[in-house]
């Protein structure tokens, strides 16, 4: 079928054309192995924590981000999460999935996660939306990876605030207590897993904290997030 590239116009097979891939997404960036956050400099010895994660260990022990939450990625998270452009899901498990693939990640091959889930949605907040972005990225990267989807595996029990309308670092992590839970039913296939979790954008990181923390409570051996953009 036609088809036009998302971000310049341009004729062509692909959702992303070979030029701005090579432009926009050419990888190779340093990361926080814990967070993700970009890092200045490699001294040589693999991935590093950050400052922030030396200082305030994350209940997960790993993410994986595709690139940064600056433009024009930030357009291409806004036209699925608001825009309804399912098309761009795919692509953003084909991006996570080679940068699980990539030399910042040596450990991630011999200790692939037993299992994938999504962040979840409120069940308000999924039936005005229509769809669940984390949702949608995580279907076709599991099946790159060769893992179960089990997008049954929590709850988002309440209907939080977005987290762009708190103002601090406090206030979101208020706004998330209590917000997630694990049915009764999907207890026995976290404990002792190593759990992936996919998320659409991270920015501070406390939603997928509250949520590693929620796994922790149920046995969870490791958890891994995979989210298509980071906020520097």
């Amino acid at each position: 079928m036609p088809s036009s590239c998302a971000l310049c116009g341009r004729d062509g097979k692909r959702v992303i054309c070979d030029g701005c891939s090579s432009h926009y997404f050419a990888g190779g960036r340093l990361r926080c192995r814990q967070c993700a956050n970009p890092l200045p400099r490699h001294d040589g010895h693999g991935p590093a924590s950050c400052g922030n994660c030396l200082k305030q260990p994350r209940a997960f022990d790993a993410t994986i981000a595709a690139c940064d939450y600056t433009a024009p990625a930030d357009q291409l998270v806004l036209a699925l999460k608001f825009g309804g452009r399912l098309a761009l899901a795919p692509m953003f498990a084909q991006m996570l999935y080679d940068a699980s693939r990539a030399g910042d990640h040596p450990g991630l091959a011999a200790d692939l996660p037993d299992i994938m889930t999504a962040v979840p949605l409120s069940a308000q907040r999924l039936q005005q939306r229509g769809f669940n972005q984390a949702l949608e990225i995580a279907k076709p990267l599991a099946r790159l990876l060769g893992l179960g989807l089990q997008h049954r595996l929590l709850l988002r029990q309440r209907d939080t605030l977005p987290q762009s309308l708190a103002p601090d670092l406090e206030q979101r992590r208020r706004n998330l207590r209590q917000a997630f839970s694990v049915p009764p039913a999907a207890m026995a296939q976290i404990r002792g897993r190593h759990i992936g979790v996919v998320d659409d954008v991270m920015t501070t990181g406390e939603t997928l904290h509250a949520l590693a923390q929620t796994l922790r409570r149920h046995g969870a051996r490791r958890i891994t997030n995979f989210v298509f953009a980071r906020t520097p």
